[in-house]
């Protein structure tokens, strides 16, 4: 039996890699069409298909000619097709190499307006090329270009104080070398001045309204790993319907991504209530830091200063999130404490916890009532796990009390 189930193991394994594989090949034939995709657009618009049919049938109907004329010649060189071929590819692609050339008049003739046509149609070609390249250069810097990045952050939306934001992300090593999208309605030479302003960030641009889909897929934000939200005052946006397009942002960005991390800057302290139903994971209203920081400083001079430093995204001590460690699963905080300082972690203030969800099983009483059991029988038909959790709250547990028990999944926060 124990090698049965160790074969029957073994099996799975062969084809849950098979399936991994699969969905690799999958995934890479999806790209590889996207890519095709946009590419072939820059060149259909561009005429180059047109100008390599051009140089294809100048090239076959030169070897063509140039072997009818010549394979009559006493001395003539060229005995095979093949050889016509090979000379007017290699003519009309570079000076030529002399191994083969023409002895007649007519096929030095040939010869002759084969070299001009090359002049002309590689320098078309070239430049034709060249040309598609530097539209797609001055696309991106105008912000029309779909962007192909990965595990990128995207900002959606400008006011004044957006640059505040560049500057902690260019102060975060974490953050410093990921792409960073920027989604509003900015002149191109604004973008520029923020690129030469901002030299330590990877900056990308891409112009339009955050609120539509189709913008979104432009800066790649199905493949983001987190997107901050700022109260839009670009383009002529006013700031008085800035929030409403803060939440019209947020829902379309859910739309293409919904694993990415979403924090939203908003004006209205009402508006939060609109943003955590569209599942956005952080909320910060405009002034309330700034006024708590502003109390604080009335009653101790050094608290707004300390604050201030843990908050940074400099090298120094900050307040950070870590993953706790599975040995300190069911410890408590006085015991897991002195780990994080032994093993230079920093020092332990508090976790963010998930609460236990309520289940289907826990709405169902143990009674035997024909209508639970009319409800348990259904829920079984459908193959739908009774015992399945919702999604629990978030529990947020600073400086908890010595006897507050780690929970599987808890966030852990440190000063280090």
């Amino acid at each position: 039996m124990q090698l049965r189930g160790h074969a029957q193991e073994g099996g799975r394994q062969r084809v849950r890699r098979r399936e991994t594989r699969r969905e690799a090949l999958r995934k890479m034939l999806r790209e590889m069409r996207r890519l095709y995709a946009r590419l072939y657009g820059d060149i259909a618009r561009s005429g180059l298909p047109a100008l390599l049919a051009v140089f294809v049938i100048a090239v076959l109907a030169a070897a063509v000619l140039v072997y009818f004329v010549e394979r009559g010649a006493d001395d003539g060189m060229f005995k095979r097709f093949f050889d016509g071929i090979w000379f007017a590819v290699v003519t009309i692609g570079t000076v030529g190499y002399g191994d083969t050339y023409p002895v007649t008049d007519l096929g030095r003739g040939i010869a002759t307006l084969l070299i001009l046509a090359g002049i002309v149609l590689t320098s078309l070609i070239s430049g034709t090329v060249a040309s598609i390249f530097v539209e797609r250069r001055i696309r991106e810097g105008k912000g029309l270009q779909e962007l192909r990045v990965k595990n990128h952050l995207v900002i959606c939306g400008w006011n004044p104080d957006a640059e505040a934001v560049l500057r902690g992300l260019e102060s975060s090593p974490d953050t410093r070398a990921k792409p960073i999208a920027l989604v509003n309605w900015i002149e191109a030479e604004a973008f520029d001045a923020l690129k030469a302003k901002f030299p330590g960030l990877d900056l990308r641009f891409v112009r339009g309204d955050f609120t539509q889909e189709s913008v979104l897929k432009r800066a790649a934000a199905k493949t983001a790993q987190a997107a901050i939200f700022l109260p839009d005052a670009s383009g002529g946006n006013s700031t008085a319907n800035a929030d409403e397009r803060t939440v019209l942002g947020c829902l379309a960005f859910r739309e293409v991504n919904r694993e990415a991390t979403l924090s939203a800057e908003i004006l209205r302290p009402e508006s939060e209530q609109h943003l955590r139903r569209a599942a956005v994971d952080n909320v910060v209203v405009v002034g309330a830091i700034e006024g708590f920081l502003l109390s604080a400083g009335s009653l101790s001079a050094a608290l707004p200063t300390a604050a201030a430093r843990l908050l940074s995204n400099t090298d120094g001590p900050h307040l950070q999130e870590m993953v706790v460690p599975p040995s300190l699963i069911g410890k408590t905080f006085a015991e897991a404490a002195p780990w994080f300082l032994a093993n230079g972690k920093g020092v332990l203030v508090g976790f963010l916890s998930t609460a236990r969800g309520v289940s289907l099983h826990d709405l169902l009483s143990d009674d035997s009532s024909a209508i639970d059991a009319f409800i348990r029988r259904k829920f079984s038909e459908a193959e739908i796990d009774l015992e399945a959790e919702t999604e629990g709250a978030r529990e947020l547990a600073l400086a908890p009390g010595p006897d507050h028990v780690i929970r599987e999944g808890d966030i852990a926060f440190v000063i280090g």
